[in-house]
């Protein structure tokens, strides 16, 4: 009777596992559209993302639900920049877009340096010059 019991959970432990992975690559598909999306005319996500990053930074970009919405379809997507300044400085960076799926758009919502919201939006569109001023106090 044990025996069949710990066979049991034996078998049930790498099915569990691949479910767990199963679900992580539910997303692949909004990051992949995230990053082919442009919020600034004729740079993708990815491009202004890489920039902002410069030579010394990690990237990593993840997904989940969005939580302010109370749809499945909509997903919250961040690029987190862990950046090294040129003086030594370490910055976190965070831009959060939103996929939607159903209507197949992506929305830029908002960017975060080292925790504290960044007001870079004109209106309802991500502002090239104050996205520049931003860079500045990167350095």
């Amino acid at each position: 009777m044990l025996a069949g019991c710990v066979r049991r959970c034996i078998l049930m432990v790498p099915l569990a596992g691949a479910l767990a992975l199963l679900g992580c690559d539910s997303y692949k598909s909004d990051i992949a559209a995230v990053k082919r999306a442009k919020s600034l005319p004729g740079e993708t996500n990815e491009e202004l993302v890489m920039d902002l990053a410069g030579g010394r930074a990690t990237i990593e970009w993840s997904a989940e639900r969005a939580r302010q919405y109370d749809s499945d379809d909509m997903v919250a997507v961040t690029a987190e920049i862990n950046r090294l300044g040129q003086f030594g400085q370490r910055s976190k960076i965070e831009l959060i877009y939103v996929h939607d799926r159903a209507g197949k758009q992506v929305t830029f919502q908002e960017i975060r340096l080292n925790g504290q919201r960044q007001d870079l939006l004109s209106g309802a569109a991500l502002s090239p010059m104050l996205l520049e001023q931003f860079k500045l106090r990167l350095q």
